[in-house]
């Protein structure tokens, strides 16, 4: 039986420079023979991220070895779904390429602010720089016209399971602020870069009790589904069992233990766990959305 997480605290914030004055978020894993390659997003002045990687060493106490400085993924063309922003989602080997899933952002109108949108693209040197695929890996759809992001794919079968979030509008929240509305949802190609048709619904937000989402769905080395619950209030990190029926709203149980630090203490989000030889480690996000910086929480296998 898995034992607690034993947090090491923020380990890694924003260097300041340009490209990179504020937020390390969405950490996103690549396990390297010698190292562990955290992918994530930091964000220029106009709030514009772009993808930058460090490098942790793959034993306790887990040591930051470097920081990518300037970034492997830019932003896309004017125009097209990642013009404004680009966000890591998963990094995974396909045929011996470095695949990375990704999360393109688009600046909007008044009545929908943004839309976010799922992209891929591909390395050939370890991430340390990507070629942009043609087209979105995801295209918006009926009832997923603004949202159908941060993708998490596993191989099914002979073929791929995609989880992703989707959704097509914004409700009012504090102040005035915009918030999105995003479903769990589930999709299944033959293909890891063709993926027609519309998505199944497996967990919807609860609107009356102040839920408005469920982001970066990721599924554990234990087969459990780690979700970020977003409120009106904010993110916190959350799982629950894969074993629930789509459609249902199954009890969702916190993943970062007590006492909270001050950079994590109103949000907790977008964790991303990975197996390092004999431990697990997980990643994520704190205040701010990763303003705040990133957290390292490890245990050891048993």
């Amino acid at each position: 039986m898995l034992g607690p997480w034993r947090k090491l605290g923020r380990v890694l914030e924003a260097s300041g420079g340009p490209l990179s004055r504020t937020h390390v978020m969405l950490p996103t894993p690549f396990v390297m023979g010698d190292r562990v390659r955290v992918f994530y997003a930091s964000c220029d002045a106009e709030m514009r991220g772009r993808i930058f990687f460090a490098d942790f060493a793959p034993e306790p106490p887990f040591a930051l070895l470097s920081i990518s400085p300037e970034p492997v993924f830019d932003v896309g063309p004017p125009g097209a779904f990642d013009c404004d922003g680009v966000n890591p989602s998963q990094a995974l080997l396909v045929d011996g390429r470095l695949a990375l899933l990704y999360i393109g952002w688009r600046r909007g109108p008044a009545e929908a602010p943004y839309t976010l949108i799922a992209g891929l693209a591909v390395s050939d040197d370890e991430g340390r720089s990507f070629q942009r695929w043609k087209a979105p890996l995801l295209a918006p759809c009926p009832g997923e016209r603004l949202f159908r992001t941060a993708p998490f794919v596993a191989r099914d079968g002979d073929g791929w399971r995609m989880l992703y979030i989707g959704g097509d509008r914004f409700v009012a929240g504090e102040g005035g602020r915009a918030l999105p509305v995003y479903s769990l949802m589930e999709l299944k190609s033959p293909d890891l870069i063709a993926w027609g048709g519309t998505g199944r619904q497996l967990m919807a937000p609860d609107i009356a009790a102040g839920e408005v989402g469920f982001g970066r769905p990721v599924v554990t080395p234990q087969g459990r589904l780690m979700v970020s619950l977003r409120t009106r209030a904010g993110y916190a990190l959350a799982e629950t069992s894969m074993d629930f029926a789509p459609g249902t709203r199954p009890s969702l149980t916190p993943v970062i233990p007590p006492p909270f630090e001050p950079w994590e203490s109103a949000m907790t989000c977008f964790g991303a766990p990975c197996v390092v030889g004999a431990n697990e480690l997980l990643f994520y996000n704190g205040d701010g959305y990763g303003a705040s910086g990133l957290g390292l929480c490890w245990r050891p296998l048993p």
